[in-house]
């Protein structure tokens, strides 16, 4: 197959005049170039705006815009945008000469027109453009491979941790595919949440990409406490209950030593969170800390909703599975007390998204 014959570099000349046109397309046919020419400021500022060219040439001296004005007029809009700019001008006006420059102008061809000169600075500015797009398509695609690395290696720290999520997890064998929904279900709960006014600046598409991944963090303080503890079959004791709620800050600590090396990561500044705070109550009885209302972080009362809403119907060591009318019932009586209202009232009207999830994984 033939590879498709490149364009050739296409020059727009500005001026006034019909036989300066005709004398500067002339020779850049000769180099196998094509000319754009055009009589005045305006016509020429229409002319990139439609397609830009690799090369301006601009008359200094014309009727109505100038070419200080035609210049000025396009870097204003962003036109030129790196397209190289050759100021026309007569060989005795040295003040012009300066001031093109000073505005950001390549070079300068003089008139009378020799042509020798015009084809040497076309051709040199041509070829340095030509440069130029190399180099910023060279580095787009670095920036490209770049940012591949960084998803890659994003995603295989985000499995890395994810396993350790589910090792944690594994010690309880009737708990499934835990991790999974609660997940999935808060997810859900932050995409319902910021139709409502209070949140909708406050969820974004990153703030519920970083929820979803940091979801599954939440009970990784279970990896210290016993098995004895963590499995016993029946109710735990005073003692017990409180060793069992030290999984939240041995989780947040946990993490806390992660954030230290990479302070910038907002996932696992969200994971903190949710580790800590995702058995506090909205009425502040709940642990570690006693926290309520809006103090608990938004991402913690978000999971608690999740997690309490599989956790009631998932088969435990401690107790059987409830149904779906029943955790449901559960959740809607503990707004305001166990669970944020706002929350609550999110998870009613996607109740129906929870039934299907949870009968699909």
């Amino acid at each position: 197959m033939m590879n498709k014959k490149a364009a050739p570099p296409n020059v727009l000349i500005v001026d006034d005049a019909s036989a300066n046109l005709e004398l500067l397309a002339g020779i850049l046919r000769e180099r196998g170039i094509e000319p754009r020419p055009v009589l005045s400021g305006k016509l020429a500022i229409m002319a990139v705006q439609a397609d830009p060219p690799d090369l301006i040439l601009l008359d200094i001296n014309m009727p109505e815009m100038n070419g200080f004005e035609v210049y000025e007029c396009l870097k204003a809009e962003g036109a030129l945008k790196g397209i190289p700019v050759i100021f026309i001008t007569a060989i005795t006006e040295t003040a012009d000469k300066l001031k093109a420059f000073a505005m950001g102008a390549v070079d300068y061809v003089t008139k009378p027109f020799q042509v020798e000169e015009v084809c040497a600075r076309v051709d040199t500015h041509l070829r340095l453009r030509k440069l130029q797009i190399d180099v910023e398509n060279y580095n787009n695609h670095l920036e490209d491979l770049v940012q591949q690395k960084i998803e890659e290696i994003s995603r295989s720290q985000m499995a890395t941790i994810f396993a350790l999520a589910k090792l944690a997890e594994s010690r309880d064998s009737d708990t499934g595919h835990h991790l999974e929904r609660v997940q999935t279900l808060s997810r859900i709960l932050a995409d319902e949440l910021r139709c409502m006014p209070p949140y909708a600046g406050t969820i974004t598409d990153h703030y519920i990409e970083n929820l979803h991944q940091a979801a599954p963090l939440h009970d990784i303080g279970k990896v210290g406490i016993s098995d004895a503890i963590l499995l016993k079959r029946g109710k735990l004791s005073s003692e017990e209950f409180a060793e069992m709620r030290r999984h939240t800050t041995i989780g947040a600590q946990t993490l806390k030593a992660v954030h230290a090396e990479f302070p910038g990561n907002s996932f696992i500044a969200m994971g903190i969170d949710i580790a800590q705070s995702h058995h506090e109550h909205f009425d502040g009885s709940g642990y570690p800390e006693g926290l309520s209302g809006d103090a608990i972080p938004l991402s913690a009362r978000i999971v608690a909703v999740a997690d309490v809403y599989d956790a009631m119907r998932s088969k435990r060591p401690y107790k059987s599975a409830l149904t779906h009318t029943e955790a449901t019932d559960f959740i809607i009586e503990s707004a305001g007390k166990h669970l944020s209202p706002d929350i609550v009232a999110a998870f009613a009207r996607r109740v129906g998204d929870f039934q299907v999830l949870y009968s699909s994984l």
